[in-house]
């Protein structure tokens, strides 16, 4: 295939380009250092495999000495590993039979019937295994005629029950997918994923056969595990089930939770390693209805648009989309380097691609060069957010010149002083939205305050809410879900190394953090002490280093109202974001007991893709006022001085960001106390009032929802101990202020309370 020519861009000229572009971010003074990598040129970009063939336009590859790519030696190195994710054909018709068995189904699988050559196999092989089958076709608006055909004939040759779905807005769906993958095929699986387990849960089938080749499967489920160490099956497998979820979620209009839930995905070649040639041989010994398809694109069996992303791809990120899954074919010995090199050098027709492309709306590579989104910036983030670095970049740069990837690392690697470009980890994404980048960012000021307070992994405010009606923890755990997934901040980990602490999101993982505690035989005045328990063995049960944040416990209370007690990390949330989390519990109340699916606004992405626009100057102490004045009465004369600096956290005060951020982005004022006047100062301080008013406001007007105003589950309680030498906490209860101390002897505290009084 022939690259647009403006984008067909020799190594010289694309070292040009990235040092023009890494020049404009080092004007930027927010940036302590920065490379910037061209995809698809360089010295690397010349060589391939020597046992594998794959090109070194593919990013994030290293070479060894002998040629050897290190897609290859991952292999090599942890062949019987890997390898142990396959299975026998003789495990599969059990496995579905058994499924199907249990949830009452009259099939035992849908399979995902395109026509081609691969799925047409394996509808083959699974009636001869003796499984009730049920085909289903997505036809996206561009399927081949001839594929058509076969998925009528051969449904009908083997009195199959089909169905055919397409949507309506599917041109809008490939639009999007190519202005975020430069791919048509993320978009299309996304809609047939939905729409098929949609209908297999409709129709009671617990299982979905897909017809993914090994080389698929290792690229898009595989890949990303291997490459982070995990090799376990069953960790695997778990883990795919849970960013299944979150796969189908995202965006919002998704398949529901409780089809995903229900439905198992089965990839039909985990369990079958036929060649290309078995397949064939099949195809041709057993039908006479079967057809080739030829109406369709170079790397398709089925579909014409599969032309467009492969077009696209290379011109746009420098490297064919589908170099991935067929070399990974050839390093599992079913696709020789030369039949590989064939199916990734075919010509496309560029005139039926131009057509698809005005038709979708997505501007021609070739006429609209946009040599940015072959381009990443790797930069050590001084003082500048992202956002600030993007925005100066883009005022100096040609539109087309500003980089699509931006990754933020804790150094530069240099060899002799030049920077190392195979040492950057390279952002691929596959189709389940994982990737093999570094996609860790640094702290927020506020997050690095929380880090001064020991011990880290308990620094966790709790709060208990309590609801209308029983509780039931299978309606928990899909609010819960529901908040892992729409929430960036409740799914990161938190590591720090001799380059600082860095934050980094890790997939909605393992099981969820839901326990049920049944409090129905206790007395009332024995529940506040087991409260306290639950709240102290809760927060032991974090650990931010591993992504484990949030935890829940469903209680239930016999007479006294159900609850849901939610302890959250300090590091993942700020008080005005436990506002919004708040709200999204309450509408997740209201749409449970209305019988509908739970649906959740999606917050913005948090850290790094956020502007966060910095709060107007403070001319006064807002709601902290009040308790600042108590404080200037009584401070400075104890201490002896003339005035005291204070470090104020006012949780009242909704943060100035932009969009729906969940995240701890809310910084601190600092205040300068005089009994006879308070006014802005410099920090740091060694004394801190953290103001949280009224916690019950926490909740939106007219909640269904109450807060608890137990002190033994108290939201303006931390555990251990901060760096400041007094530490002064202020909430209203009851109607009046009250302030509770850490560090100053009884005397000041009582002359503050008889102020207050």
């Amino acid at each position: 295939m022939t690259e647009p020519k403006l984008l067909s861009t020799e190594p010289a000229q694309a070292e040009v380009i990235e040092q023009e572009v890494e020049a404009a971010l080092r004007r930027h003074g927010g940036v302590a250092d920065c490379a910037v990598v061209f995809a698809g040129a360089g010295e690397s970009a010349r060589r391939n495999c020597v046992r594998c063939g794959i090109t070194g336009k593919y990013p994030g590859l290293t070479f060894d000495d002998a040629g050897v790519c290190s897609l290859c030696v991952l292999y090599e190195e942890n062949r019987e590993q890997i390898d142990a994710y396959w299975g026998d054909l003789s495990e599969l018709a059990p496995k579905l039979r058994a499924k199907a068995e249990a949830a009452g189904s009259e099939y035992d699988c849908l399979l995902l019937f395109s026509g081609g050559k691969d799925s047409t196999y394996v509808l083959y092989r699974l009636v001869d295994l003796g499984l009730r089958v049920m085909t289903f076709t997505f036809d996206n608006g561009f399927i081949s005629t001839t594929a058509l055909r076969n998925v009528e004939e051969v449904t009908g040759e083997l009195g199959i029950e089909h169905v055919t779905k397409t949507r309506a807005d599917q041109n809008k769906i490939f639009l999007l997918s190519l202005q975020e993958h430069k791919s048509v095929c993320n978009g299309c699986f996304r809609s047939l994923l939905d729409l098929s387990t949609e209908l297999a849960h409709h129709r009671g089938i617990p299982s979905i056969v897909t017809g993914l080749s090994r080389g698929q499967i290792m690229d898009e489920r595989l890949s990303w595990f291997h490459q982070q160490g995990i090799f376990d099956r069953d960790e695997i497998e778990e883990k795919l089930a849970l960013g299944r979820r979150v796969y189908h979620q995202a965006g919002g209009d998704g398949a529901e939770a409780a089809a995903v839930d229900a439905v198992e995905v089965v990839d039909f070649y985990r369990y079958s390693e036929v060649t290309k040639d078995e397949i064939r041989a099949l195809l041709k010994s057993r039908s006479k209805i079967w057809a080739h398809p030829d109406d369709t694109g170079f790397c398709s069996s089925n579909c014409l648009i599969n032309d467009v992303g492969v077009y696209v791809h290379n011109a746009e990120r420098g490297f064919h989309n589908y170099e991935a899954p067929t070399r990974w074919e050839v390093r599992l010995g079913h696709l020789a380097v030369a039949e590989a090199d064939e199916e990734l050098q075919g010509p496309v027709n560029s005139t039926r691609v131009k057509r698809m492309l005005a038709k979708i709306g997505y501007p021609d590579p070739a006429e609209h060069p946009h040599l940015g989104a072959r381009m990443t910036a790797y930069y050590v983030q001084g003082s500048s957010t992202e956002e600030a670095v993007r925005a100066a970049v883009a005022s100096v740069l040609p539109e087309g010149l500003v980089p699509e990837r931006w990754v933020a690392v804790s150094e530069i690697p240099r060899k002799a002083g030049v920077v190392d470009r195979s040492a950057l980890k390279a952002p691929v994404a596959t189709r389940f939205g994982r990737g093999n980048e570094d996609s860790s960012h640094p702290l927020t000021p506020s997050q690095l305050r929380v880090t001064e307070r020991t011990p880290l992994a308990e620094q966790a405010r709790a709060l208990l809410v309590t609801l209308p009606g029983a509780v039931d923890t299978a309606k928990v755990k899909k609010i819960v879900l529901q908040l892992l997934m729409q929430h960036d901040t409740m799914r990161m980990k938190f590591t720090k190394d001799e380059h600082g602490w860095r934050q980094q999101p890790i997939g909605a993982g393992g099981s969820l953090p839901v326990v049920r505690l049944d409090l129905s035989a206790v007395s009332p005045e024995q529940e506040p002490a087991l409260l306290k328990r639950a709240v102290a063995k809760l927060r032991a049960r974090l650990d931010p280093a591993e992504g484990r944040v949030l935890q829940v416990t469903a209680l239930e209370r016999g007479s006294r109202p159900a609850g849901l007690l939610l302890v959250l990390h300090e590091l993942a949330a700020d008080t005005a974001s436990w506002r919004l989390i708040l709200e999204d519990v309450v509408t997740a109340c209201r749409q449970l007991g209305a019988g509908e699916p739970v649906e959740l606004a999606r917050s913005e992405a948090f850290p790094g893709t956020t502007p966060i626009e910095p709060p107007p100057a403070a001319t006064d102490p807002g709601p902290a006022g009040a308790a600042l004045g108590v404080l200037a009465d009584v401070l400075p004369a104890w201490l002896g001085q003339d005035s005291v600096v204070v470090e104020v956290a006012d949780h009242t005060a909704p943060h100035h960001r932009a969009g729906r951020v969940v995240g701890r982005v809310s910084d601190v004022d600092f205040w300068r106390i005089r009994p006879d006047r308070i006014e802005p100062a410099d920090g740091p301080a060694d004394i801190r009032y953290d103001h949280f008013g009224d916690v019950t406001t926490l909740l939106p007007p007219g909640s269904p929802v109450r807060v608890s105003d137990l002190p033994e589950v108290d939201f303006t309680e931390l555990p251990g101990e901060g760096p400041h030498r007094i530490s002064i906490t202020g909430a209203v209860r009851g109607g009046k202020l009250r302030l509770s101390w850490r560090g100053a002897p009884e005397e000041v505290v009582q002359r503050a309370t008889d102020r207050l009084a």
